[in-house]
């Protein structure tokens, strides 16, 4: 058996292959229900009709940032910023929900919002959270303690090439 067949071999049988084996195959499942049915392009969004016949507009969106899992999605015309980052997999644990953007490409272009979503999850009120429109992209920004901490680590790192350079060039004892 190749090196490479060996390789692959443990990493199916292993729990992170079950685990990655488990995710490819969930998300065939749903890139293949995503695309039963036939879809109808208009201006303002998709009209995608699935396998039971049920008629549903949809609209393309952009998420960026500190998403699980950012890039565009297309989503009911109903959809709102938390159920776009719902869609795209949670905040990660650097997420600055209270410093969303929403960037939208409708009327005016390029208007850009601010979006406060940890008010959101304090009250529940979803009146401030406007609906997404075709276009639309929401980018979640990282918390400024994260960008700190990541600072600081490479200043940290510089520090210590730095200094074992001027040791190994003599300039230190």
């Amino acid at each position: 058996m190749t090196k490479l067949r060996k390789t692959v071999k443990n990493h199916l049988y292993g729990t992170r292959g079950i685990l990655l084996s488990a995710v490819l195959f969930l998300g065939g499942v749903s890139a293949t229900a995503q695309l039963t049915g036939t879809i109808d392009r208009t201006p303002g969004g998709t009209v995608v009709t699935n396998a039971s016949g049920e008629r549903e507009v949809q609209v393309e969106v952009q998420i960026w940032g500190q998403v699980t899992r950012p890039g565009m999605y297309k989503v009911p015309v109903s959809t709102d910023a938390v159920g776009l980052i719902s869609y795209a997999g949670g905040p990660t644990e650097y997420a600055a929900l209270s410093r969303v953007k929403l960037v939208r490409n409708g009327y005016p272009k390029g208007t850009t919002m601010k979006l406060d979503l940890d008010r959101y999850t304090g009250s529940g009120d979803r009146g401030a959270i406007p609906i997404l429109e075709s276009g639309d992209v929401v980018v979640v920004p990282t918390t400024i303690t994260h960008n700190v901490s990541l600072f600081t680590a490479f200043v940290s790192q510089a520090a210590v090439v730095i200094t074992a350079y001027l040791v190994i060039a003599g300039k230190i004892k």
